[in-house]
């Protein structure tokens, strides 16, 4: 069966795309809502943005902020076994099998501390999530709106199974307490189909 040649060159078809698009939720008692689509291919190894948040128990409608940054780099490993991240650019090549580790940085610039960010990463459809996640404890989603702790599992013939990776659209994690200019990161590993 020949495979798709876009993992060739990953930035032809998508090159109008951004690497992610951020919405933004209601601040809630100092509470903020983010969400990151990445996508595979990516235009570009980093995209800086902006996420605004509107504080629901504010008339004059301040506006509060989270910088956002998502990367994605290939996995490979040097002469020593040592593993390095080599930032996706739009040279790079991608072949089935293909190891790829997102990172989504989310950097408090409001003036106060937010108690709880909710962080939700999606997983492009050319790949599968692999089991490494961080930090530990997430939420999955395999409709990318209803999310469970992970492993998520179903019943199949009356007997609880766990659901497969492959199966899986999103991930999300509440993370508390980010202070001024503290900034968080969260990261997923997934193989290129």
């Amino acid at each position: 069966m020949k495979k798709s040649n876009q993992l060739a060159n990953p930035f032809t078809a998508w090159a109008g795309h951004r690497l992610f698009h951020i919405v933004a939720g209601t601040l809630i008692g100092a509470m903020a809502v983010t969400q990151a689509s990445a996508m595979l291919p990516t235009p570009e190894p980093a995209l800086d943005n902006t996420a605004t948040a509107q504080s629901a128990e504010s008339s004059n409608s301040s506006a509060q902020a989270i910088n956002t940054k998502i990367t994605a780099s290939l996995i490979s490993v040097d002469a020593n076994g040592q593993e390095l991240l080599v930032p996706v650019t739009d040279k790079t090549r991608l072949q089935s099998g293909n190891i790829l580790e997102y990172q989504g940085f989310f950097t408090n610039t409001n003036p106060d501390r937010v108690r709880k960010m909710t962080v939700t990463l999606t997983i492009p459809e050319q790949v599968e999530l692999l089991r490494t996640v961080a930090p530990d404890f997430p939420y999955g989603s395999v409709d990318g709106n209803t999310f469970s702790r992970m492993p998520l599992r179903t019943r199949v013939d009356n007997q609880l199974q766990e659901v497969g990776l492959e199966h899986y659209k999103a991930v999300r994690w509440d993370v508390e307490g980010v202070g001024l200019n503290d900034t968080v990161v969260v990261k997923y590993r997934a193989k290129v189909k």
